[in-house]
């Protein structure tokens, strides 16, 4: 894994050992799809859910999105993220993300979430009206599930676009 584009573009990012599935990383093909896609909506405060590695969060640094916040509550994680925002003003919170305040962020212009993919259309029913009001009004919440989920409609978002990249799938939720 690499970072793709910004300042720290070309920099090596720790990945799970090979076959160890207990984290999935976003791949690199995808996160600069991701962030060529992104490129549509203003830079501003960033938040990544379920952060693993981080290295979605690394590369919003890269690219100038500030404050940039990653929140992973797996411990089997933070040795690598925590070596891969090394050097970066990249927040971190050892929380479960269920666990998190209604009024813990404000103002997000992007919210960037990838559960596991066996609980991600279960958790976005639980949290969706819980993020609502962390985004600015013209922020953007990209939900990634595997290839064949699909994502209930709730009140306050609405679907706007749909990514597949192999395996993964982003669901992109603008609020109303």
């Amino acid at each position: 894994m690499r970072v793709i584009a910004g300042s720290l573009k070309g920099r090596r990012l720790r990945a799970p050992e090979p076959g160890d599935l207990r984290i999935r990383p976003t791949a690199d093909r995808a996160r600069e799809a991701l962030f060529s896609i992104l490129q549509g909506w203003p830079q501003g405060a960033f938040l990544e859910l379920f952060g693993g590695t981080g290295a979605v969060s690394v590369e919003a640094w890269s690219r100038g999105y500030a404050p940039v916040t990653c929140v992973e509550s797996a411990a089997i994680a933070f040795p690598l993220l925590e070596a891969n925002i090394r050097g970066t003003g990249i927040s971190v919170q050892r929380k479960d993300v269920r666990r998190l305040a209604v009024d813990q962020f404000t103002g997000l212009s992007v919210l960037f979430a990838d559960p596991p993919y066996e609980l991600a259309a279960s958790l976005w029913l639980e949290m969706a009206s819980r993020l609502r009001p962390w985004m600015a009004p013209n922020g953007i919440l990209v939900w990634e599930t595997d290839e064949k989920t699909e994502l209930s409609q709730v009140e306050g978002w609405e679907e706007t676009d749909l990514r597949r990249y192999g395996a993964a799938r982003f669901h992109f939720l603008s609020p109303i």
